[in-house]
């Protein structure tokens, strides 16, 4: 008999939020705002919110699926920032032209930094003789000691405390939550800088500077979190370095 696939509309989930705002409209060339987010979500059913479909543990204890969502975020702050740059006509500096006030003017900058946590893993457990009798992959989790999880200075070889958790005896379930290691989180700035320099009547040619995580901070992207596994708590991938694009745009 081939395993099949069978669920039930039986599952429940909470979610807490709360959103903050502030934003000043361009004052004198400076513009800028700022959101924050504050939420937590908890569910008994992995699939809520668009997650990968993984089977309950213990299908005699649904109560034991309690925990983190999936796509669960404890911090999101997002911010910006526009600046006309006070160059050239009408403008406090280099207004009555030049040399300077030529190069300089008409050039517009902007900003955006979001910074956000990780969302959770689950301590599974691979290769479990109870996961393919009922051809499952990765539904047993281990067991946690009660050590605490994460670490003040996580690495790329070991992001968090891997002696909290340790396979379960054979034929037994593990004890560890689900979604109980919470992951990396990211932080990224970008930046553009633009201009529109006119070349008489109706055209105008456009430069745009763009700047993709600008500073290079280093993002780790995915973890190990499979506990029999030789690579258990280190980082498998990190986000993408640093980019820049300049692009050039004609308009008649």
């Amino acid at each position: 008999m081939q395993p099949f696939l069978w669920q039930t509309a039986e599952g429940s989930s909470t979610l807490h939020a709360a959103a903050f705002r502030a934003r000043r409209r361009p004052v004198k060339g400076i513009g800028f705002g700022a959101t924050y987010t504050l939420a937590k979500s908890r569910d008994n059913a992995s699939t809520v919110g668009g997650g990968a479909t993984v089977v309950a543990q213990d299908d005699q204890n649904l109560d034991a699926e309690w925990g983190l969502s999936s796509f669960d975020r404890r911090h999101q702050l997002t911010s910006d920032v526009t600046i006309e740059l006070p160059f050239g006509q009408n403008k406090p500096w280099l207004n009555n032209g030049g040399t300077w006030a030529t190069l300089l003017e008409n050039w517009r900058a902007s900003a955006s930094f979001a910074w956000q946590s990780g969302t959770p893993y689950s301590p599974r457990v691979t290769g479990a003789a109870s996961d393919v009798a009922r051809g499952a992959i990765g539904s047993l989790r281990g067991n946690y000691n009660g050590e605490p999880i994460q670490l003040n200075d996580p690495t790329i070889d070991r992001f968090f405390n891997v002696g909290a958790f340790s396979p379960p005896p054979a034929g037994t379930f593990g004890n560890a939550s689900r979604n109980m290691i919470i992951g990396p989180g990211s932080r990224q700035l970008d930046a553009q800088f633009a201009r529109d320099i006119r070349l008489g009547r109706t055209r105008v040619l456009s430069v745009n500077l763009n700047a993709t995580n600008l500073l290079n901070m280093v993002n780790y992207a995915s973890i190990d979190s499979v506990v029999n596994s030789p690579t258990f708590g280190q980082v498998l991938s990190v986000r993408p370095m640093r980019s820049m694009q300049v692009g050039l745009r004609f308009r008649f």
